[in-house]
């Protein structure tokens, strides 16, 4: 088995797939759970991962991605989504309060107290923090996709190249659907060019 060092130097943005190899439907799956059991703040997981593998689909959101050769040739593309439907009788907060207080058996007033403090938190952000605040958070998910798929040998592209409102209004999503990150993933068809990074004394400072 790879470490996380070794995945993170084989990987690389890749820009063409092999259109002709799938990903079995198992390692797909395999690599959304992964992205399912990403951390996020409180625990909250206000994000949804739309999966496109139908080719009559990729080609309508290509116009709206500035039609790069990814959203195509790549075998799945995962549409990375936060949910600002956070607040409110059946927002995330409440789901997820009610959820963790089943699962780890708190009390009613516990689950009051955790609802009261999120729900105080977002009040306090606003919706325009609310937003940034998820749009931050819908990385930590992409970034577990791109390396479980390493893991299988399997190429990425993370991408902010499109727009946003196109590809929600071509995959029909509901208002509380904001599409922030695409993970195109598929099987290289190209030379993987040498890695370009800046050096450790660049980029880490010891205190």
């Amino acid at each position: 088995m790879k470490t996380i060092k070794e995945l993170m130097e084989w990987r690389f943005a890749c820009k063409q797939f092999d259109e002709q190899k799938k990903i079995p439907e198992n390692v797909l799956k395999d690599i959304l759970e992964t992205a399912r059991l990403s951390p996020s703040a409180y625990g909250l997981q206000a994000w949804k991962f739309i999966v496109v593998t139908d080719a009559e689909v990729k080609a309508k959101l290509a116009p709206v991605c500035y039609n790069q050769l990814q959203i195509t040739q790549s075998a799945a593309l995962i549409v990375c989504c936060i949910r600002t439907d956070v607040m409110g009788e059946n927002g995330v907060v409440e789901k997820y309060s009610n959820l963790s207080g089943r699962e780890q058996n708190k009390s009613e007033e516990e689950v009051a107290k955790f609802k009261e403090r999120l729900n105080g938190t977002m009040k306090m952000m606003g919706d325009d923090g609310v937003k940034v605040w998820l749009q931050k958070q819908i990385y930590i998910p992409a970034e577990s996709m791109i390396l479980a798929a390493a893991e299988q040998g399997i190429d990425s592209c993370p991408m902010e190249g499109f727009e946003a409102a196109g590809v929600a209004k071509v995959l029909e999503l509901p208002e509380y659907l904001i599409p922030t990150i695409l993970v195109p993933l598929g099987y290289r068809n190209m030379e993987q060019p040498k890695k370009i990074r800046f050096g450790m004394d660049e980029v880490v400072e010891w205190r």
